[in-house]
């Protein structure tokens, strides 16, 4: 049976948080009266330590329905009071991240897992002994896989993921969504951890790492060409769901298709193949430099460069250098096949 006499206020924050005592322990613990919780949230943490998740003491529903949670006092500094500070080494920063990161992968990795939903740098501590803990579960959900969105939408305007607002269910790329956002103020002219801070909040789920593990193994340089490459469906054209984008893809893409396999047979037909050739993949490649189609081309300079002044003049001339590198390739292909052809006429 909880007391709640048990405990005495010691300082009132506001109608939500209150620090007090356990007149029996006395320990000094943080209070907090919810309105929004997912019940399960707490029962998990009440019952899984890890040393990025503060300590959660009790829990029990009130009389008029809030949640009353117990929990660790989480003393030091926020991450908005020390990442932004162009003073710190950014290998210090980065390490900082990395930290928190585990603590995210303990939740995405939970039996079932746990999607924070407000993640920001006010809700990450660094403590006075260097620990990184994630706080405030306010707006925590465990994830169902087989809801189509959130009950309640929840977040802070600039940090949660667009699905937050009612597009679809969030997941664990929802929180991801929101380390890419802090890691893009961060590290403001590391063009490394921008590419990946890009990826990582890309308005479309499906583009951005799958979790924290696999974010925290990008940021540690543990890159594999899978994180380097975003699903090529659906093809650009169709990702932002704009009506007319759509209208000239689904006329463009046909169009693009019949043209490039429809020879002229008044050419000649190698010169046709290496036309047609030239022109296919030619395409292809604009497309993917321009619209970002499968990040490959993300990691080249410039490309994901704020300004987009810069960012549109080195996207033309990377399709340009693309060309030349193109036809140079296919005239080297077609002379080996003459050549070919020729030795076996011989």
């Amino acid at each position: 049976m909880h007391n709640l006499s048990e405990y005495k206020e010691l300082y009132h924050y506001d109608s939500k948080r209150s620090l007090v005592r356990n007149e029996i322990t006395g320990d000094v613990c943080m209070m907090k009266r919810l309105t929004y919780y997912d019940e399960d949230v707490y029962a998990f943490l009440a019952s899984h330590n890890d040393k990025h998740i503060p300590q959660i003491y009790d829990y029990w529903k009130a009389d008029d329905n809030t949640l009353i949670v117990i929990e660790e006092v989480v003393q030091g500094n926020t991450f908005d009071n020390i990442i932004f500070d162009n003073r710190m080494p950014e290998n210090d920063k980065l390490k900082l991240f990395l930290e928190m990161l585990e603590g995210l992968k303990f939740l995405h990795n939970a039996p079932k897992p746990i999607i924070h939903r407000d993640l920001k740098a006010s809700n990450i501590m660094v403590t006075g002994n260097g620990e990184v803990k994630i706080i405030d579960y306010d707006a925590a959900k465990i994830y169902k896989p087989d809801s189509s969105g959130d009950t309640t939408h929840l977040g802070t305007d600039g940090v949660a993921a667009p699905e937050q607002y009612g597009f679809m269910q969030s997941d664990t790329r929802s929180d991801v969504y929101a380390v890419g956002k802090m890691l893009a103020n961060a590290f403001p002219d590391n063009k490394r951890i921008q590419t990946v801070a890009a990826k990582a909040s890309s308005f479309d789920p499906r583009d951005r790492y799958a979790n924290a593990g696999e974010l925290s193994d990008v940021l540690a340089g543990k890159v594999c060409l899978k994180s380097k490459l975003k699903n090529p469906f659906p093809p650009p054209g169709y990702r932002t769901r704009k009506l007319w984008k759509m209208i000239v893809a689904s006329l463009g893409y046909p169009f693009l298709v019949v043209w490039t396999v429809t020879f002229d047979g008044r050419k000649d037909p190698l010169v046709n193949f290496g036309l047609k050739l030239f022109w296919a993949v030619f395409i292809l490649v604009a497309i993917d430099i321009c619209c970002s189609w499968t990040g490959i081309f993300d990691h080249l300079p410039f490309i994901t460069h704020k300004n987009p002044f810069l960012r549109s003049l080195f996207k033309a001339l990377f399709v340009t250098a693309s060309a030349i590198v193109i036809m140079l390739l296919i005239v080297i292909l077609l002379t080996i096949i003459a050549l070919a052809t020729d030795a076996y006429a011989v």
